[in-house]
């Protein structure tokens, strides 16, 4: 066999450059905290800090548990103040995008949202299958409004539920599903900006798992992220994720650890706050402390939201046509303002009349199926919904091109179709 000295050079080459680009986008632990910078306590006196949250404006709120009190650490004025009080053991925080603070209250047993003004008006989820929690400890929020929150059962002799699960409360605090299952001790869960990715700490087994996340709020594609355990959990812009396992722990989003934070004492959680989002705060168990970072944490993508509606009596969408840049979360409300029944469907280029003869090729069985026959051609869609209702479909935008949208009701698909346009990065977009 005979190699061309001048091939194996340029292969040669070309294997080094590849190393050389991988090593140069390769965030390292000296890239992530500023030079010189160290852990600095902003308080301290209390009996377990955890849970904490950062709001709209960067202020910073965490949980003191065995105290029944929610802080609010201000990142203008580096002020502490109580923001609650009697809060039923309150654990993990999340912010809505409507300013409501999301609370795992773990005593009562239940998810619950505070107003503005510190009261816990609302309670989101008490129950699953008839049966009270055992426990809920940590929560994140997805695009849509939905809620992850693990149910491990620190402290109680007994299980209400019959394990411990991490669930899922649909958007406008509708039905709690299960999710995800087979841990020994779920506990710190967090999302990517993109909604694409669910990270969950079994503290029990010191394992995080990735899951992704499907359109309906169901998890899938259970895998082995890295061997450690976490009580909380945050993300930097690099996708980094953040762990606290005696120290705050931090892995590449391929799952190999990169560096290993020390503070004086051992950390419970971890979030990004601050105005620009550079300073990462953690409770320590009796203190709360910052450190002041070379990297932001992650910044949640603002979603591309549209509602398209059937028209009465006319048996056509309101909305024939819209464009969405690649790579964009598109959060999209269909509304039937139509008595017949409608679905949308979102299909592969070109294939909208293939997907609504396949429906109607059903026959019987359509009714059941919700019209949607099993096809890799639908990419994304909502079920048959009758007159007043309305679903909420996630997704993120695919490869430019243009992607038909129809109600594959058979007969439907003649009228009631239309066309999301996905552009290049960066290419302007029809107002």
């Amino acid at each position: 066999m005979i190699v061309s000295l001048q091939t194996t050079s340029r292969s040669l080459g070309l294997a080094l450059a590849c190393t050389l680009l991988a090593l140069a986008n390769e965030v390292r632990a000296a890239d992530l905290v500023l030079p010189q910078a160290k852990p600095v306590k902003l308080a301290g006196d209390f009996k377990f800090t955890e849970g904490p949250a950062v709001s709209a404006n960067g202020d910073v709120y965490f949980t003191d548990i065995p105290n029944n009190r929610i802080h609010k650490w201000s990142a203008s004025n580096k002020e502490l103040s109580i923001f609650a009080e009697e809060t039923n053991g309150a654990n993990g925080l999340y912010f809505a995008d409507d300013g409501r603070l999301f609370a795992c209250q773990g005593n009562a047993k239940r998810v619950v949202a505070y107003s503005v003004d510190g009261n816990d008006t609302s309670s989101l989820a008490k129950r699953y299958d008839g049966k009270k929690f055992n426990k809920p400890n940590d929560l994140w929020i997805d695009l849509k409004g939905g809620v992850y929150f693990s149910d491990p059962n620190y402290g109680n002799k007994e299980l209400s539920q019959d394990g411990k699960h991490v669930y899922y409360i649909q958007p406008g605090g509708g039905d709690v599903k299960r999710v995800a299952d087979g841990f020994k001790t779920p506990n710190g869960l967090v999302g990517t900006p993109d909604g694409a990715t669910l990270y969950i700490a079994d503290i029990g087994d010191n394992k995080i798992y990735s899951y992704t996340i499907q359109e309906d709020g169901t998890l899938k594609d259970r895998k082995l992220f890295c061997e450690s355990g976490s009580d909380g959990m945050t993300l930097d812009q690099h996708g980094n994720v953040y762990l606290t396992s005696g120290s705050v722990k931090v892995f590449s989003p391929k799952g190999k650890q990169i560096a290993d934070l020390k503070f004086p004492e051992s950390p419970a959680n971890v979030v990004f706050g601050g105005k620009e989002l550079k300073t990462l705060f953690v409770t320590a168990r009796t203190g709360f402390y910052s450190l002041d970072m070379a990297v932001t944490g992650a910044i949640r993508e603002t979603p591309f939201k549209i509602t398209i509606s059937t028209v009465e009596d006319k048996m056509v969408y309101d909305v024939k046509e819209f464009d969405v840049e690649t790579g964009k979360p598109v959060l999209l409300t269909f509304k039937n303002k139509d008595f017949p029944p409608h679905n949308l469907l979102v299909v592969k280029p070109g294939k909208a009349d293939e997907v609504a003869n396949l429906a109607i090729a059903l026959g019987n069985d359509g009714f059941g199926k919700q019209w949607r026959p099993d096809t890799p051609l639908i990419l994304w869609g909502s079920t048959m919904i009758d007159y007043d209702e309305e679903t909420v479909i996630s997704f993120i935008a695919p490869l430019p091109g243009d992607y038909p949208y129809v109600c594959t009701f058979p007969g439907h698909a003649m009228m009631m179709r239309g066309v999301m346009k996905v552009l290049p990065k960066g290419a302007d977009k029809k107002k």
